[in-house]
């Protein structure tokens, strides 16, 4: 499943699988406990400490909580839209999957230098 986080399309193989096994490295507790306000919540409170790790781990780290907010609410995209106040405003969407597969492939191919004529 294709997953948009902010800017970044993600593919989550199975998410609730890929939860259930990293929930600890992720600090959201239990996520058989969790309700989907639960998940948007920590996702939106921790956003900078979540997206301030190292660039090896974010990756892994962008797969988590594409997860978990796939097997938490089940949207495929997940918007952290800053406010005045500097925190964030979260936006679930369900974004049809060949928007994404369209986006993902132009950004793979928007490497590099543009030649203005």
């Amino acid at each position: 499943m294709l997953f948009l986080l902010n800017d970044k399309v993600i593919e989550v193989d199975a998410p609730e699988a890929h939860l259930l096994e990293r929930w600890r490295t992720i600090g959201c507790g239990d996520p058989r406990l969790m309700r989907a306000h639960d998940a948007v919540e920590f996702v939106a409170s921790r956003h900078q400490d979540l997206f301030a790790k190292s660039a090896d781990q974010d990756d892994v780290l962008l797969l988590d909580i594409a997860a978990l907010i796939i097997a938490k609410t089940g949207a495929n995209s997940l918007i952290l839209k800053p406010t005045p106040s500097g925190g964030v405003e979260p936006r679930l969407r369900d974004i049809p999957p060949l928007v994404l597969e369209t986006y993902q492939r132009g950004a793979a191919n928007d490497q590099g230098e543009r030649v203005h004529a």
